[in-house]
């Protein structure tokens, strides 16, 4: 049902006059409605305490009294205000007043039926405020002092100028000297990591509002070393509407590498424990399974001799689940008891080849195509052929189940630098930073039936043969990975 109850602007501001004038008789603060052309069309009794017997209705701010600087700060504000749609912030003080006392001003847009109709302009008596920041402003001096005691560096940003102010301590910490450095917030903004600069800007904004600063970044010193510093700040409008955010800053690097090589140390013991509980795990599961696999398959395979030719192609999906179940229970006897590879020399090409015929038809299950791509004839390395066939049927079966909906399986063989790489690009739905992290922790798996022991194992098996696992992710467009080995050349290849 159409809303009927504000026919009009002079309805609308009828109600609102009605809603306000008991609660704003007298007190603390007042409000007022202006229309769009800034007229005055509502005052709330309660601002005579301020303006005095002067009437404001009938006549825009501009001719309010005020001094002169601060009809220009109402302009900005307003303008803004009927641009933007958004509730903005101007201080002044009104000329009849006694004392001239500090105000405080909100302009809100007021939209009706997704139209801006008003603006209504909430006002607030803010002079103690103004009174403490001054003595604040005076004490700034003061408190530079204070921070070189406490061996930490002071700053302060003029936000208009976006001039930058640093004592002798905080240029040490950047180990750079006051001649060398451009004095601006975007001089500094250069200073820090790329990685952490958004977040020092987001935190400069959000100053800007809750009227404090804190946080921990990295810089880039003149000198090139990378530090932790901690900053902590307040943000004043001082008087003419000066915006200064000021602080201090400390070095933490030590604190913070200290930290980190904790965590490093706690991680790696953490880990530790998961592979010991692993191995125990692996072992007592391939005791507990292998046997009564063993009496199944023997019974199976009895079964198929006598079958009948109808039956057996059961008994033939039977014997392949029967496989496949020890094939897992190997898989976990390798955690428990790991083999020493078996180095021979090894044609990439060739072994790559081979696994994508393999898993050409577990592909077609899942709607995917496997792209095979040698971009060298052959690349020799010297490894275990079993075992790196496992690495790359495990690394192929992860990027074909990651492709839900089908999809493209680029596997790519290349030599570079040196040492021989083998690729697997698929167009899966790809991990965050903070799942891709945590690949190869036993037990961590992205997948719902998965048991986090494939990447785990292939890791290892990599390392084993002197190589590295390199795994590249990104939400929405796939995983690359890509397993480098040392390179076998021509000559060595045939002593």
């Amino acid at each position: 049902m159409e809303d009927n109850r504000f026919p009009s602007i002079d309805a609308r501001v009828r109600a609102i006059g009605e809603a306000l004038d008991s609660a704003f008789r007298e007190g603390p603060d007042w409000v007022s409605y202006h229309a769009l052309n800034a007229e005055c069309l509502y005052v709330t009794p309660s601002a005579r305490r301020w303006v005095g017997d002067t009437d404001l209705v009938g006549r825009p701010f501009s001719s309010w009294p005020m001094c002169e600087e601060d009809r220009n700060s109402w302009m900005r504000a307003w303008l803004a205000v009927i641009t933007g749609r958004a509730a903005e912030r101007v201080v002044w003080r009104p000329a009849c007043a006694d004392g001239r006392p500090w105000m405080e001003t909100v302009l809100m847009p007021d939209d009706f039926r997704a139209e801006l109709v008003g603006v209504m302009a909430w006002h607030r008596d803010v002079t103690e405020e103004k009174e403490r920041e001054a003595a604040l402003e005076v004490s700034i001096h003061k408190l530079q002092l204070a921070y070189g005691l406490a061996r930490s560096g002071y700053w302060e940003l003029d936000v208009a100028t976006r001039r930058l102010t640093w004592s002798q301590e905080v240029y040490d910490i950047w180990e750079t000297d006051p001649e060398r450095f451009g004095a601006t917030y975007d001089a500094f903004l250069e200073t820090v990591l790329p990685e952490d600069r958004p977040l020092v800007e987001q935190a400069v904004s959000r100053a800007m509002r809750t009227h404090s600063y804190e946080m921990e970044y990295r810089i880039r010193t003149a000198r090139g070393q990378i530090r932790f510093v901690r900053s902590v700040g307040r943000y004043l409008e001082l008087r003419g509407g000066r915006g200064v955010l000021f602080g201090s800053v400390q070095d933490v690097t030590a604190q913070k590498e200290s930290e980190l090589a904790l965590a490093a140390s706690r991680e790696l013991l953490a880990q530790s424990d998961k592979l010991a509980a692993v191995g125990q795990l692996a072992a007592g599961i391939a005791h507990e399974i292998r046997n009564p696999l063993t009496a199944l398959r023997g019974f199976i395979d009895l079964m198929y001799q006598r079958a009948r030719s109808h039956n057996r192609r059961y008994l033939e999906i039977m014997r392949g689940e029967v496989s496949r179940m020890e094939a897992i229970v190997s898989e976990l006897l390798r955690l428990a008891r790991p083999e020493r590879p078996r180095f021979q020399l090894v044609d990439l090409v060739d072994l790559v080849q081979e696994v994508v015929a393999f898993m050409g038809a577990q592909a077609l299950l899942h709607s995917v195509e496997i792209q095979y791509e040698p971009l060298v004839a052959c690349v020799m390395v010297q490894g275990d052929a079993n075992q790196l066939k496992q690495v790359f049927i495990n690394l192929m079966r992860n990027g074909i189940e990651a492709m839900e909906r089908g999809g493209v399986l680029r596997v790519r063989v290349f030599e570079e630098g040196g040492q021989a790489r083998v690729q697997i690009v698929d167009q899966g739905s790809g991990m965050p930073p903070e799942a891709l992290a945590r690949l190869g922790e036993p037990f961590f798996t992205t997948k719902e039936q998965g048991t986090g022991l494939g990447v785990m194992v292939s890791q290892r098996m990599v390392a084993d043969h002197g190589g590295d696992l390199r795994i590249e992710s990104e939400v929405g467009r796939g995983t690359t990975v890509t397993v480098v080995l040392p390179a076998v050349q021509a000559a060595d290849a045939t002593v």
